[in-house]
């Protein structure tokens, strides 16, 4: 029943995986059948004294050799499975065509019969033994030119029939040797896909679980240090404006600066509560995998990030920005965030620069990045970023809340990605986000 419920993708890599034993067992039988019948037409020709057997030889030597040259044409999976199977199907084709040859002609000795009876069997043998994934195309044709001998013999005068029967009973049981072969492979297959999947499956809800643990922490650190700081001095200015205002020592500038603390300690009081609340939204409403554009979402975003913007704006720089599947929604919170950064941290440098770019890795994911020449920062804190208010700079030098990274990071995570980063202090920094190209 297993053997009908393997899914499309299971399917590939089963092909893909078989294909490979199959070409190098393909391989190692090809030269070694090329061998013997070229060995045993020699000694047959002198031993047994058996003549016109050479175009069914020829038969079998075509058969190693098309799968030799054949599969250096067209490396497909597919194709090489079908080469191993044509090559087997002639040297069963071969022998079929010297056992009629001996069987049904009028000069066959019994040397000769035992001989061709030996090395039919033998082949049926052996096939099973090297037939990988060519099992199920072996099974048809292997029925059909046993069919197809009998056919012929049926039709003739031979007298042979124990060890025609020797043949067939061998050939029969070759046959469904292989079907049983083929079935239990699959199965098998499928049982293991299916577990790695199962394990992947536990090994990430494992990591969500710890993000998960390691999001509790931060907000608790958030409400007992990032939202306690700004409170406190948002009370003590209150409570200072408060006994000014009761003594009449008020002025206007003193008015102005203490609203002024109050209210920027306001505004970083809902800046945390912003972006934890979209920290926790992110990724509640599942993906919704599409093909993005990169490069007109990052232009949209970096021109939102850079309007209005006082000063030498940095200088952009796209590199080869193409399409990556992902979640567009998510992607561009990710984006925002690392573009944010990149502006923000190369603010103090004279000639700040930008560029967003990706490219391909053999594991077959897309690599998006970021890079600037700002800030930077050091290696030996490289884990600590993506962490919710894991901050490497003071908020007296560079303004923010710590959470633009941790975004990122669960951005990533939920699409089974990768995120890192490299930099060095003064030299500016990269963030690399990989995208597979299926999610799971």
């Amino acid at each position: 029943m297993m053997l009908y419920m393997m899914s499309p993708a299971h399917y590939e890599r089963y092909i893909q995986e078989v294909a490979q034993k199959t070409a190098r067992i393909g391989t190692i039988a090809a030269v070694w059948a090329i061998l013997s019948i070229l060995v045993f037409y020699l000694l047959d020709r002198y031993d047994l004294e058996l003549t016109g057997t050479l175009p069914w030889r020829v038969i079998g030597l075509l058969g190693g050799f098309i799968f030799l040259i054949g599969r250096y044409f067209r490396k497909s999976a597919n194709f090489t499975i079908l080469l191993h199977a044509v090559m087997l199907s002639s040297f069963i084709l071969m022998m079929n065509g010297i056992a009629f040859l001996i069987f049904a002609g009028p000069a066959g000795t019994p040397k000769q019969e035992f001989a061709v009876t030996f090395g039919c069997m033998t082949v049926w043998v052996v096939i099973p033994m090297i037939a990988g994934g060519a099992r199920m195309y072996l099974v048809y044709s292997g029925m059909v030119l046993m069919a197809g001998l009998g056919v012929f013999l049926v039709g003739s005068t031979t007298e042979s029939w124990g060890f025609i029967f020797s043949i067939y009973l061998i050939a029969f049981f070759g046959i469904i040797v292989m079907r049983n072969q083929e079935k239990q492979e699959r199965e098998k297959a499928t049982f293991i896909y299916q577990l790695e999947e199962r394990e992947e499956k536990i090994a990430r809800q494992r990591q969500e679980l710890q993000h998960a643990n390691e999001n509790l922490v931060s907000f608790n650190y958030a409400i007992t240090h990032d939202l306690k700081g700004p409170l406190r001095l948002a009370q003590s200015f209150t409570q200072l404006l408060e006994r000014r205002i009761r003594s009449g020592e008020l002025d206007e500038a003193s008015k102005n600066e203490f609203f002024g603390h109050i209210k920027g300690s306001h505004a970083r009081i809902l800046q945390i509560i912003e972006d934890l609340l979209l920290l926790s939204r992110i990724g509640k409403d599942g993906l919704s995998s599409s093909t993005v554009e990169l490069e007109p979402m990052a232009r949209s975003i970096w021109e939102e990030q850079t309007a209005g913007k006082e000063g030498k704006k940095p200088g952009l720089s796209f590199n080869n920005l193409g399409c990556i599947q992902a979640d567009s929604k998510l992607l561009w919170h990710l984006l925002s965030n690392l573009i944010s950064n990149a502006v923000k941290y190369s603010g103090h440098v004279a000639d700040p620069r930008v560029e967003i770019g990706s490219y391909r890795e053999e594991r077959g994911q897309t690599v998006l990045y970021v890079r600037d020449n700002g800030a930077g920062f050091d290696m030996k804190f490289v884990e600590e970023l993506g962490k919710p208010f894991k901050r490497l700079h003071s908020t007296q030098q560079f303004e923010g809340t710590g959470i633009g990274l941790a975004i990122v990071r669960q951005v990533v995570n939920l699409h089974q990605g990768r995120f890192w980063a490299e930099g060095a202090e003064g030299q500016g920094a990269t963030f690399y986000c990989a995208f597979p190209d299926k999610i799971i």
